[in-house]
């Protein structure tokens, strides 16, 4: 139990993916980007999923391009014995997901720091966004500079 009364055991939930792209485990992403526990599991789940579609949409024509049958079948370098394409889909989805709860944690938390959470919120969600948009154009081997026109 954590301080809060929440329980702190890792889930070991696996968010299934359409088949094609990898799945992903809620305890890696609880681990890797330092989710409160006072998320509930399903909530975890939603943002995943949302980021998986997210992902997998910024990805269709790269999917499409590519002749294996699956994703583990790429061939592609590893480091630390793990696909590099892996590491940058996990980190979009990922970044992604955490954006989109960042939004949802001041309905969770209620306190008065709740509230300084929420106003800082936004710049946090948009730091996130732009992690995801950047472990898009690195899966995708792309400049990560943009312009927009003023």
């Amino acid at each position: 139990m954590s301080f809060s009364g929440n329980a702190t055991q890792e889930s070991t939930t696996i968010v299934t993916n359409d088949g094609w792209w990898p799945n992903l485990s809620i305890a890696k992403f609880q681990e890797s980007y330092r989710m409160p526990m006072e998320y509930p599991e399903g909530m975890l789940v939603d943002g995943l999923v949302l980021a998986m579609a997210w992902a997998n949409k910024e990805l269709a024509a790269w999917r499409s391009a590519s002749d294996s049958e699956t994703f583990e079948a790429v061939h592609n370098s590893k480091l630390n014995g793990e696909s590099l394409l892996l590491v940058y889909y996990r980190k979009a989805v990922f970044c992604h997901a955490k954006a989109f709860l960042l939004q949802q944690y001041p309905t969770i938390d209620r306190r008065e720091a709740a509230s300084n959470e929420a106003k800082e919120s936004a710049e946090t969600e948009g730091k996130f966004l732009e992690y995801a948009q950047q472990a898009i154009a690195d899966f995708l081997g792309v400049g990560r500079v943009t312009v927009e026109l003023i």
